[in-house]
């Protein structure tokens, strides 16, 4: 990532754990235990995790001056594994609080990365029916509606299970193009942020 953003993607450690816990519980209804990821940390080798943190407070006081409160060291994280010769998005989350700065498609950026470079050629996931900004958040890229898994949240509502094209050349360029127009949104709105 570029190295004037105040924060940077970096694979978890068991040292993350309480903080990513933390946001689990704030923005799933039904989180994961404690040891489901130490499962995919330690006993998965074809499982990837990767924390949002936040490493530059200083320049983070920049960007985000408007914010009276402390600002968080982790901002989000994604969970993967390779199934075989397919990808699949296992979790994915944005502190709350901190939705529509991009650090979502961040995160989504980084797990279809991952998975390319380990050889998947296609990705899944699972997202709930009422999540319409995920939902759209995951039609740019490309993934399309394989089919509704009735009742599978704890809760009762239904998912819909997701699904990418071939993640060959085409599908490269469109993450690269992707990656290019999140940078310049980040960079629009940081001067947006220090002008005011």
């Amino acid at each position: 990532m570029n190295s004037d953003l105040p924060f940077t993607m970096r694979r978890m450690e068991p040292r993350d754990l309480p903080a990513v816990l933390a946001v689990d519980r704030m923005v799933f209804t039904d989180p994961w235990p404690e040891s489901v990821y130490i499962q995919e940390l330690y006993f998965n080798p074809k499982a990837y995790y990767f924390v949002l943190q936040l490493d530059k407070p200083e320049q983070a006081h920049k960007w985000w001056a408007w914010r009276t409160r402390s600002i968080p060291e982790l901002l989000g994280f994604v969970g993967m594994r390779v199934e075989l010769s397919k990808g699949h998005i296992s979790t994915l989350a944005v502190r709350p609080g901190w939705h529509g700065f991009g650090f979502g498609e961040w995160l989504l950026l980084t797990a279809l990365e991952q998975l390319i470079e380990d050889g998947s050629g296609s990705v899944t996931l699972e997202v709930r029916v009422s999540n319409y900004v995920a939902q759209n958040l995951y039609s740019k890229y490309k993934f399309k509606q394989v089919s509704r898994l009735s009742g599978y949240y704890r809760d009762g509502e239904d998912a819909f299970l997701l699904r990418t094209g071939p993640l060959d050349h085409g599908y490269q360029q469109l993450l690269s193009k992707r990656r290019a127009l999140l940078m310049e949104k980040l960079k629009a709105w940081e001067k947006e942020e220090v002008n005011l």
